[in-house]
Protein backbone atom coordinates (compact mmCIF):
# COMPACT_ATOMS: atom_id res chain seq x y z
CA UNK A 1 0.00 0.00 0.00
CA UNK A 2 2.70 2.42 0.57
CA UNK A 3 4.46 1.62 -2.45
CA UNK A 4 1.01 2.12 -4.48
CA UNK A 5 0.44 5.64 -2.41
CA UNK A 6 4.02 6.81 -3.05
CA UNK A 7 3.30 5.92 -6.99
CA UNK A 8 0.05 8.00 -6.77
CA UNK A 9 1.48 10.37 -5.25
CA UNK A 10 4.48 10.75 -7.89
CA UNK A 11 2.22 10.51 -10.65
CA UNK A 12 -0.08 13.07 -8.92
CA UNK A 13 2.95 15.65 -8.83
CA UNK A 14 4.40 14.88 -12.04
CA UNK A 15 1.18 16.05 -13.37
CA UNK A 16 1.03 18.98 -11.48
CA UNK A 17 4.57 20.03 -12.76
CA UNK A 18 3.45 19.32 -16.32
CA UNK A 19 1.16 20.99 -15.91
CA UNK A 20 2.22 24.41 -14.43
CA UNK A 21 4.91 23.63 -17.62
CA UNK A 22 2.28 23.97 -20.34
CA UNK A 23 0.91 26.86 -18.68
CA UNK A 24 3.86 28.64 -18.65
CA UNK A 25 4.29 27.90 -22.28
CA UNK A 26 0.96 29.81 -23.08
CA UNK A 27 1.69 32.81 -21.22
CA UNK A 28 0.75 36.09 -22.55
CA UNK A 29 3.12 37.75 -24.04
CA UNK A 30 3.56 41.13 -25.94
CA UNK A 31 1.67 42.00 -28.99
CA UNK A 32 3.90 42.44 -32.00
CA UNK A 33 2.25 44.57 -34.69
CA UNK A 34 3.11 43.57 -38.60
CA UNK A 35 2.81 45.95 -40.92
CA UNK A 36 3.77 46.43 -44.41
CA UNK A 37 4.63 50.20 -45.49
CA UNK A 38 5.84 51.73 -48.74
CA UNK A 39 9.56 52.26 -48.48
CA UNK A 40 8.15 56.77 -48.60
CA UNK A 41 5.09 56.05 -46.83
CA UNK A 42 1.64 55.76 -48.24
CA UNK A 43 0.18 58.83 -50.98
CA UNK A 44 -4.05 59.40 -50.67
CA UNK A 45 -5.37 61.48 -52.97
CA UNK A 46 -7.73 64.30 -51.17
CA UNK A 47 -11.27 62.37 -50.85
CA UNK A 48 -9.80 58.72 -51.21
CA UNK A 49 -9.11 56.46 -48.01
CA UNK A 50 -6.40 54.40 -46.70
CA UNK A 51 -7.67 51.32 -45.04
CA UNK A 52 -5.12 50.27 -42.56
CA UNK A 53 -5.21 46.39 -40.80
CA UNK A 54 -2.34 45.38 -39.44
CA UNK A 55 -1.43 41.75 -38.49
CA UNK A 56 -0.93 41.60 -34.53
CA UNK A 57 0.59 38.68 -33.46
CA UNK A 58 -0.36 38.30 -29.55
CA UNK A 59 -3.24 40.41 -30.01
CA UNK A 60 -5.54 38.56 -27.51
CA UNK A 61 -6.63 40.76 -24.87
CA UNK A 62 -5.36 43.86 -26.40
CA UNK A 63 -6.67 47.18 -27.38
CA UNK A 64 -5.61 49.63 -29.81
CA UNK A 65 -4.89 53.60 -30.22
CA UNK A 66 -4.71 55.16 -33.96
CA UNK A 67 -3.76 58.88 -34.00
CA UNK A 68 -3.13 60.95 -36.72
CA UNK A 69 -0.56 63.64 -35.92
CA UNK A 70 -0.61 63.06 -32.30
CA UNK A 71 -4.80 62.78 -32.18
CA UNK A 72 -6.08 59.90 -31.14
CA UNK A 73 -8.65 58.84 -33.73
CA UNK A 74 -10.12 55.44 -33.08
CA UNK A 75 -9.61 52.27 -30.92
CA UNK A 76 -10.95 50.23 -33.55
CA UNK A 77 -8.51 47.47 -35.04
CA UNK A 78 -9.00 48.31 -38.24
CA UNK A 79 -8.84 51.97 -39.34
CA UNK A 80 -9.60 54.05 -42.47
CA UNK A 81 -7.69 56.53 -43.00
CA UNK A 82 -9.68 59.65 -45.71
CA UNK A 83 -7.48 62.85 -45.77
CA UNK A 84 -9.97 66.06 -46.11
CA UNK A 85 -6.48 68.79 -46.53
CA UNK A 86 -3.37 68.73 -48.21
CA UNK A 87 -0.27 67.95 -46.10
CA UNK A 88 1.83 65.28 -44.59
CA UNK A 89 0.73 62.73 -41.79
CA UNK A 90 1.96 60.49 -39.18
CA UNK A 91 -0.50 57.70 -38.43
CA UNK A 92 0.58 55.53 -35.03
CA UNK A 93 -0.83 52.63 -34.09
CA UNK A 94 -0.14 51.62 -30.58
CA UNK A 95 -1.41 48.03 -29.40
CA UNK A 96 -1.37 47.29 -25.75
CA UNK A 97 -1.84 44.31 -23.16
CA UNK A 98 -1.26 43.78 -19.58
CA UNK A 99 2.30 42.32 -20.81
CA UNK A 100 3.38 45.30 -22.91
CA UNK A 101 2.89 47.29 -25.71
CA UNK A 102 4.15 47.40 -29.35
CA UNK A 103 3.77 50.16 -31.68
CA UNK A 104 4.40 51.49 -35.18
CA UNK A 105 4.68 54.81 -37.37
CA UNK A 106 3.13 55.17 -40.61
CA UNK A 107 4.02 58.39 -43.00
CA UNK A 108 1.11 59.34 -45.07
CA UNK A 109 1.48 62.38 -47.96
CA UNK A 110 -1.72 63.75 -49.51
CA UNK A 111 -2.28 65.07 -53.27
CA UNK A 112 -5.51 66.24 -55.46
CA UNK A 113 -5.33 66.17 -58.94
CA UNK A 114 -7.91 69.48 -58.88
CA UNK A 115 -6.91 72.70 -58.81
CA UNK A 116 -6.66 74.75 -55.36
CA UNK A 117 -7.71 77.89 -57.69
CA UNK A 118 -10.29 79.54 -59.32
CA UNK A 119 -10.42 78.05 -62.55
CA UNK A 120 -12.94 80.34 -64.93
CA UNK A 121 -14.65 83.22 -64.48
CA UNK A 122 -18.22 83.47 -66.07
CA UNK A 123 -19.12 87.04 -65.80
CA UNK A 124 -17.51 90.07 -64.48
CA UNK A 125 -19.28 93.76 -64.60
CA UNK A 126 -17.43 97.09 -63.41
CA UNK A 127 -18.95 99.26 -61.58
CA UNK A 128 -18.54 102.58 -61.90
CA UNK A 129 -15.44 103.71 -60.79
CA UNK A 130 -12.02 105.40 -61.26
CA UNK A 131 -9.97 102.90 -63.24
CA UNK A 132 -12.73 102.45 -66.04
CA UNK A 133 -10.45 104.04 -68.27
CA UNK A 134 -7.81 101.11 -67.97
CA UNK A 135 -10.04 98.23 -68.36
CA UNK A 136 -10.52 96.78 -72.04
CA UNK A 137 -13.45 96.63 -72.80
CA UNK A 138 -13.18 93.14 -73.68
CA UNK A 139 -11.65 91.99 -70.68
CA UNK A 140 -13.00 88.95 -68.42
CA UNK A 141 -11.65 89.22 -65.50
CA UNK A 142 -9.32 86.18 -66.17
CA UNK A 143 -6.59 87.72 -63.55
CA UNK A 144 -9.11 86.27 -60.90
CA UNK A 145 -8.21 82.78 -62.65
CA UNK A 146 -5.20 80.65 -61.44
CA UNK A 147 -2.19 81.19 -58.82
CA UNK A 148 -2.25 85.18 -57.76
CA UNK A 149 0.55 87.37 -58.21
CA UNK A 150 2.36 84.74 -60.95
CA UNK A 151 3.60 86.24 -64.22
CA UNK A 152 2.27 89.52 -65.24
CA UNK A 153 -0.92 88.43 -63.48
CA UNK A 154 -2.65 91.39 -61.46
CA UNK A 155 -5.91 92.19 -59.37
CA UNK A 156 -9.30 92.40 -60.59
CA UNK A 157 -10.64 95.54 -59.96
CA UNK A 158 -14.85 95.54 -58.97
CA UNK A 159 -15.01 99.17 -59.22
CA UNK A 160 -18.31 101.40 -57.61
CA UNK A 161 -21.20 99.76 -55.49
CA UNK A 162 -22.83 96.53 -57.89
CA UNK A 163 -19.21 95.24 -59.63
CA UNK A 164 -19.37 91.57 -59.49
CA UNK A 165 -17.18 88.74 -60.53
CA UNK A 166 -18.51 85.49 -60.80
CA UNK A 167 -15.99 82.39 -60.79
CA UNK A 168 -15.91 78.79 -59.88
CA UNK A 169 -13.76 75.99 -59.27
CA UNK A 170 -12.93 72.86 -61.21
CA UNK A 171 -14.41 71.02 -58.24
CA UNK A 172 -16.71 71.32 -55.12
CA UNK A 173 -15.14 73.08 -51.86
CA UNK A 174 -16.32 70.56 -49.36
CA UNK A 175 -17.77 72.42 -46.16
CA UNK A 176 -15.68 71.08 -43.57
CA UNK A 177 -14.77 72.37 -39.89
CA UNK A 178 -13.64 76.20 -39.84
CA UNK A 179 -12.72 78.09 -43.02
CA UNK A 180 -13.34 76.55 -46.40
CA UNK A 181 -12.07 78.43 -48.95
CA UNK A 182 -10.20 82.54 -49.01
CA UNK A 183 -10.49 85.17 -51.41
CA UNK A 184 -7.04 86.96 -52.01
CA UNK A 185 -7.02 90.35 -51.90
CA UNK A 186 -5.08 93.22 -53.47
CA UNK A 187 -1.65 93.10 -51.47
CA UNK A 188 -2.26 96.68 -49.23
CA UNK A 189 -4.18 97.60 -46.61
CA UNK A 190 -7.11 99.60 -47.35
CA UNK A 191 -10.07 97.93 -46.29
CA UNK A 192 -12.76 97.84 -49.29
CA UNK A 193 -15.31 95.25 -48.31
CA UNK A 194 -16.58 93.15 -51.03
CA UNK A 195 -19.95 91.10 -50.61
CA UNK A 196 -19.36 87.23 -51.20
CA UNK A 197 -21.83 84.77 -52.25
CA UNK A 198 -21.93 80.90 -52.96
CA UNK A 199 -23.28 78.06 -54.72
CA UNK A 200 -23.74 74.35 -54.48
CA UNK A 201 -23.14 73.05 -57.99
CA UNK A 202 -26.25 70.62 -57.06
CA UNK A 203 -26.82 69.67 -61.26
CA UNK A 204 -23.39 69.10 -61.33
CA UNK A 205 -23.66 70.62 -65.22
CA UNK A 206 -20.84 72.98 -63.82
CA UNK A 207 -22.59 76.22 -64.50
CA UNK A 208 -23.72 78.92 -61.83
CA UNK A 209 -27.62 77.99 -62.46
CA UNK A 210 -28.59 75.89 -59.24
CA UNK A 211 -30.66 79.21 -57.58
CA UNK A 212 -30.10 81.64 -55.78
CA UNK A 213 -27.24 82.48 -54.46
CA UNK A 214 -26.40 82.03 -50.76
CA UNK A 215 -24.42 84.98 -49.43
CA UNK A 216 -21.79 84.85 -46.80
CA UNK A 217 -23.16 86.80 -43.78
CA UNK A 218 -20.42 89.53 -42.62
CA UNK A 219 -20.61 91.03 -39.28
CA UNK A 220 -22.43 94.23 -41.16
CA UNK A 221 -25.39 91.80 -41.80
CA UNK A 222 -28.05 93.22 -39.53
CA UNK A 223 -26.54 96.58 -39.17
CA UNK A 224 -29.22 99.02 -38.98
CA UNK A 225 -27.52 101.14 -42.06
CA UNK A 226 -26.86 97.61 -44.03
CA UNK A 227 -29.82 97.48 -47.01
CA UNK A 228 -30.89 94.11 -48.58
CA UNK A 229 -31.93 94.00 -52.19
CA UNK A 230 -30.65 97.58 -52.79
CA UNK A 231 -30.73 98.54 -56.52
CA UNK A 232 -28.98 101.09 -58.22
CA UNK A 233 -29.57 102.42 -61.75
CA UNK A 234 -26.15 104.23 -63.32
CA UNK A 235 -26.81 106.41 -66.12
CA UNK A 236 -24.69 107.38 -68.83
CA UNK A 237 -23.09 111.27 -68.81
CA UNK A 238 -25.04 113.25 -71.27
CA UNK A 239 -22.68 113.89 -74.45
CA UNK A 240 -19.36 112.48 -74.54
CA UNK A 241 -16.36 114.62 -72.88
CA UNK A 242 -18.54 116.29 -70.54
CA UNK A 243 -20.49 115.46 -67.67
CA UNK A 244 -20.74 112.73 -64.78
CA UNK A 245 -22.72 109.97 -64.61
CA UNK A 246 -25.74 110.21 -62.25
CA UNK A 247 -27.55 107.43 -60.50
CA UNK A 248 -30.93 106.20 -58.71
CA UNK A 249 -31.49 103.72 -56.90
CA UNK A 250 -34.56 101.88 -55.55
CA UNK A 251 -34.97 104.16 -52.33
CA UNK A 252 -35.99 106.94 -54.09
CA UNK A 253 -32.97 108.34 -53.89
CA UNK A 254 -30.30 110.16 -56.80
CA UNK A 255 -27.07 111.48 -56.79
CA UNK A 256 -23.83 112.21 -59.44
CA UNK A 257 -20.92 110.42 -59.41
CA UNK A 258 -17.79 113.46 -58.74
CA UNK A 259 -14.66 112.14 -58.88
CA UNK A 260 -12.43 113.63 -56.58
CA UNK A 261 -9.65 113.85 -59.58
CA UNK A 262 -9.44 113.16 -63.16
CA UNK A 263 -12.51 113.98 -65.93
CA UNK A 264 -15.97 112.37 -65.74
CA UNK A 265 -16.27 110.67 -68.91
CA UNK A 266 -13.91 107.25 -67.55
CA UNK A 267 -16.68 106.82 -64.75
CA UNK A 268 -18.17 105.19 -68.40
CA UNK A 269 -15.64 103.56 -70.36
CA UNK A 270 -16.10 99.99 -70.86
CA UNK A 271 -19.79 100.21 -71.37
CA UNK A 272 -19.97 100.51 -74.83
CA UNK A 273 -23.40 102.33 -76.42
CA UNK A 274 -25.46 100.93 -73.20
CA UNK A 275 -27.14 104.72 -71.46
CA UNK A 276 -27.85 102.72 -68.87
CA UNK A 277 -26.56 99.35 -66.27
CA UNK A 278 -28.16 98.30 -63.45
CA UNK A 279 -26.87 96.22 -60.59
CA UNK A 280 -28.61 94.76 -57.41
CA UNK A 281 -27.50 93.07 -54.17
CA UNK A 282 -26.84 94.11 -50.78
CA UNK A 283 -25.40 97.99 -49.55
CA UNK A 284 -23.10 97.78 -47.01
CA UNK A 285 -22.79 101.27 -44.50
CA UNK A 286 -20.53 103.31 -45.39
CA UNK A 287 -16.62 101.94 -44.72
CA UNK A 288 -14.97 105.43 -44.34
CA UNK A 289 -15.00 108.29 -42.09
CA UNK A 290 -12.69 111.40 -42.04
CA UNK A 291 -11.07 111.85 -38.72
CA UNK A 292 -9.45 114.79 -39.61
CA UNK A 293 -10.14 118.12 -37.23
CA UNK A 294 -8.28 120.22 -39.41
CA UNK A 295 -10.56 122.55 -41.94
CA UNK A 296 -9.04 121.76 -45.54
CA UNK A 297 -8.03 118.33 -44.31
CA UNK A 298 -8.49 114.75 -45.21
CA UNK A 299 -7.81 111.88 -43.13
CA UNK A 300 -9.93 108.72 -44.24
CA UNK A 301 -10.15 105.86 -41.97
CA UNK A 302 -12.19 102.39 -41.61
CA UNK A 303 -14.81 103.18 -39.14
CA UNK A 304 -13.62 101.28 -35.90
CA UNK A 305 -15.40 98.03 -34.96
CA UNK A 306 -16.82 97.38 -38.34
CA UNK A 307 -16.37 94.65 -41.00
CA UNK A 308 -14.33 92.75 -38.80
CA UNK A 309 -15.36 89.22 -40.58
CA UNK A 310 -17.01 88.17 -43.82
CA UNK A 311 -16.24 90.41 -46.79
CA UNK A 312 -13.71 90.65 -49.17
CA UNK A 313 -10.65 93.20 -49.34
CA UNK A 314 -10.74 93.53 -45.70
CA UNK A 315 -7.56 93.68 -43.64
CA UNK A 316 -6.60 93.39 -39.86
CA UNK A 317 -9.56 92.14 -39.40
CA UNK A 318 -10.55 88.65 -37.83
CA UNK A 319 -10.43 86.68 -40.46
CA UNK A 320 -7.46 87.98 -42.39
CA UNK A 321 -4.68 85.52 -42.58
CA UNK A 322 -1.27 87.22 -43.12
CA UNK A 323 0.26 84.32 -45.10
CA UNK A 324 -1.86 84.27 -47.88
CA UNK A 325 -3.10 87.89 -47.54
CA UNK A 326 -6.76 86.91 -47.81
CA UNK A 327 -9.38 86.86 -46.01
CA UNK A 328 -11.07 83.31 -45.41
CA UNK A 329 -14.60 81.96 -45.22
CA UNK A 330 -16.12 79.49 -43.46
CA UNK A 331 -19.55 77.55 -46.00
CA UNK A 332 -21.17 77.12 -42.40
CA UNK A 333 -21.82 80.89 -42.44
CA UNK A 334 -23.85 81.11 -45.53
CA UNK A 335 -27.42 82.21 -45.39
CA UNK A 336 -30.63 82.61 -47.69
CA UNK A 337 -32.19 85.80 -49.24
CA UNK A 338 -34.50 86.15 -46.24
CA UNK A 339 -31.19 85.39 -43.71
CA UNK A 340 -32.22 81.77 -42.85
CA UNK A 341 -29.04 79.62 -42.64
CA UNK A 342 -28.59 77.34 -45.64
CA UNK A 343 -26.63 73.82 -45.19
CA UNK A 344 -24.36 73.46 -47.72
CA UNK A 345 -22.43 70.30 -48.78
CA UNK A 346 -20.39 72.47 -50.13
CA UNK A 347 -19.48 74.72 -52.66
CA UNK A 348 -18.35 75.51 -56.64
CA UNK A 349 -19.01 79.18 -57.45
CA UNK A 350 -18.38 81.98 -55.79
CA UNK A 351 -19.69 85.58 -56.40
CA UNK A 352 -17.95 88.67 -54.93
CA UNK A 353 -19.86 92.13 -54.99
CA UNK A 354 -18.43 95.56 -54.23
CA UNK A 355 -20.69 96.30 -51.11
CA UNK A 356 -20.07 99.75 -50.47
CA UNK A 357 -21.92 103.23 -52.10
CA UNK A 358 -19.58 105.96 -51.21
CA UNK A 359 -17.19 108.57 -52.58
CA UNK A 360 -14.77 108.96 -49.88
CA UNK A 361 -13.17 112.32 -50.62
CA UNK A 362 -9.53 111.45 -52.81
CA UNK A 363 -10.24 108.05 -52.19
CA UNK A 364 -12.66 108.29 -54.58
CA UNK A 365 -15.49 104.98 -54.83
CA UNK A 366 -15.08 102.38 -52.12
CA UNK A 367 -14.35 99.91 -54.71
CA UNK A 368 -12.67 96.52 -54.03
CA UNK A 369 -10.22 94.57 -55.51
CA UNK A 370 -9.65 91.08 -55.54
CA UNK A 371 -6.57 88.87 -56.49
CA UNK A 372 -8.67 85.24 -56.91
CA UNK A 373 -10.01 82.74 -54.19
CA UNK A 374 -8.72 79.24 -53.26
CA UNK A 375 -9.86 76.17 -51.57
CA UNK A 376 -7.91 75.98 -48.05
CA UNK A 377 -8.06 72.33 -48.48
CA UNK A 378 -5.52 71.91 -51.04
CA UNK A 379 -2.99 74.10 -49.98
CA UNK A 380 -0.74 74.63 -46.89
CA UNK A 381 -0.61 77.84 -45.02
CA UNK A 382 0.38 79.22 -41.70
CA UNK A 383 -2.39 80.46 -39.71
CA UNK A 384 -2.27 83.96 -37.93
Amino acid sequence: MLKIRSCVIFTFFAGLTLFLSCNKGNKVATPLISFVIPYSGFKVAIGDSLPLNPTVVNNIGSTYSWSVNGIVVSSAKIFTFTPIKIGNYTIQLKVTNEIGSDDISILVSTFSNNSPYITKVFDYQYGPGQIAAIIPTDWKGNDFIGQPWTGTKSYTSLGGWGGYLIAGFDHTVKNVDGADFGIYTQPGAGSEPGVVYVMYDANKDGIPNDGDWAEIKGSEYNNSETIHNYQVTYLKPSSDGDGNVTWKDNQGNNGELIPGYGIGTWWWSGYGDLTEVVFTGERLPNAYINTSTLAGTQNWEVRSGMFSYGYAECYFNLDYNNSLKANLFDISNAVDQAGNPVKLPGITFIKVQSGVFQIAGWLNEISPEISGAVDLSLIEYTPN
